[in-house]
């Protein structure tokens, strides 16, 4: 039984075997919270992915009979949040559903039209004794239906998507893991599944900020109950688009000729004093490296030419970094090709589509560069790093 405060407590699930969600990899698995809310009625806020309903079965009769919950709480109509809905109903029969409007719509999408809910417009906070569950809308954050459940009398935001992390643990609570971990983690959220949404979350986290927290509880990973201005700081800097004087080139490579002006770059870069990250993506996930492009200013694009365009591993990474539409970087092209071009313009207009600035670089180059084009694409490096350190300190 673990608790967060007197008569709040944590039962969800662990899911320690997923390695792919919503398209990048989990290395480190992920939980699915649930918060049970036990008072003259009963509150539970948001179920779990539909085959681990039996993990939090068992949690919430340790504690109540489910038939004796009063009300069931939808922040998210995502199915990891939402999946247990139906199961959950069908023992506590008398329990009210609330959600958002948009939510509503969309659990009925889901479950069925016969599904009854009462929109937060009807109940825009309900009292189930000595607390009170305060019901905030975050649309965008990250679907339109998103919402926060607020209590103030613990000063505790249970956060929904906000703040959270694909991660496993044994503990539940942020002063029991591994910081670095952690907020690597964190991070690694934060770049692929919201940073596009950097607008809403701002307006979000405009609307908290008169708001007393004293512990944060998301709907995935661990409880930040130590320190939650951390990462509500963190957010704000991401939201932002704050960045070091850090640079990220990311390439794939046939006969190694993209790899040795990858390489000639790094070096022109780190002979400036600017941290670099090299990724071949063949070795590489696309969320590792967008994780790294958070808090770069710069990211370099290589690519040989196969059949007149883009190489595919390099198609796939463009395409995943334009969804996610990182702020106020620079960004540039490099790459080889044979008998004709053609990954350089699909590449540029790409970096360009997805809001970066781009930085001519004309490092394209026909099959293996010579000592004189390797040169050139170290000049650019330090040209880049120059940029880089400019803005950063500007």
């Amino acid at each position: 039984m673990i608790s967060l405060k007197e008569g709040i407590y944590w039962v969800g699930a662990i899911d320690w075997n997923i390695r792919s969600f919503h398209g990048y990899v989990t290395n480190r698995g992920t939980t699915y919270n649930a918060y049970l809310i036990v008072d003259k009625e009963i509150a539970l806020v948001d179920t779990v992915k539909e085959s681990f309903f039996p993990q939090m079965l068992r949690r919430i009769k340790k504690l109540v009979d489910p038939a004796d919950v009063d009300f069931l709480v939808s922040n998210h109509a995502e199915p990891d949040h939402s999946g247990s809905i139906r199961t959950f109903l069908e023992l506590a029969e008398n329990a009210e559903l609330i959600t958002s409007e948009p939510g509503a719509q969309e659990l009925r999408s889901y479950y069925g039209e016969d599904l009854k809910c009462t929109t937060i417009k009807e109940k825009p906070s309900i009292s189930v004794g000595k607390k009170t569950l305060q019901f905030i809308p975050v649309p965008m954050v990250h679907w339109p239906d998103s919402m926060v459940t607020y209590i103030p009398e613990d000063k505790l935001l249970l956060s929904n998507d906000a703040f959270g992390q694909h991660l496993a643990s044994s503990k539940r609570f942020d002063d029991e893991v591994d910081q670095s971990v952690l907020f690597q983690e964190a991070k690694t959220y934060y770049a692929n599944i919201v940073m596009h949404l950097w607008r809403p979350i701002a307006k979000a986290l405009e609307a908290l900020k008169d708001v007393k927290v004293d512990m944060i509880a998301p709907s995935h990973g661990i409880i930040w109950r130590s320190k939650p201005e951390k990462i509500i700081d963190a957010y704000t800097r991401w939201v932002d688009g704050a960045s070091y004087p850090k640079v990220v080139i990311v390439y794939d490579t046939m006969w190694r000729s993209t790899e040795k002006i990858a390489n000639a770059l790094f070096e022109g870069i780190a002979s400036e004093g600017i941290e670099v990250k090299l990724h071949r993506l063949a070795n590489v996930s696309n969320s590792e490296v967008i994780t790294d492009v958070l808090d770069a200013k710069a990211v370099l694009v290589g690519s040989p030419t196969l059949n007149n365009g883009l190489f595919p591993t390099v198609a796939s990474f463009l395409t995943y970094m334009k969804g996610l539409r990182p702020q106020k970087k620079y960004g540039g092209f490099f790459g080889s090709y044979g008998w004709g071009g053609g990954a350089k313009r699909e590449a540029e207009a790409m970096i360009k589509a997805a809001g970066l600035e781009l930085v001519e670089s004309n490092l394209d180059f026909k099959f293996k560069p010579d000592e004189s084009e390797l040169k050139k694409a170290i000049e650019y490096g330090k040209k880049i790093a120059k940029k880089v350190a400019t803005s950063v300190s500007s």
